[in-house]
């Protein structure tokens, strides 16, 4: 299956599986934007995958709705939201 120009948001997309997540979706045509705490990281994956690296706080609803919207405007409205992320349940 090919993803020609599908905007994909991965969240936790700096390291583990959601860096494979970018780097797979990436190499499948997507354009891809990788949403990350460690903003070092989502810039070292997001340069790799031609993608768009954002910095955030899953928990955090408005920064959740900055990033969708930075990464609408680089990539058109994600049509697929991969979540790889770990949280603490508070």
């Amino acid at each position: 299956m090919q993803l020609n120009d599908i905007s994909v948001f991965i969240t936790g997309g700096g390291s583990g599986l959601g860096a494979a997540a970018a780097k797979a979706t990436a190499a499948k045509g997507a354009k891809v934007a990788v949403f990350d705490m460690n903003g070092e990281n989502a810039g070292k994956i997001a340069t790799e995958v031609k993608g768009v690296a954002l910095t955030g706080d899953v928990a955090d609803d408005e920064q959740i709705k900055t990033a969708l919207a930075k990464a609408a405007t680089a990539h058109g409205t994600a049509r697929v939201h991969s979540p790889s992320t770990s949280q603490k349940i508070r």
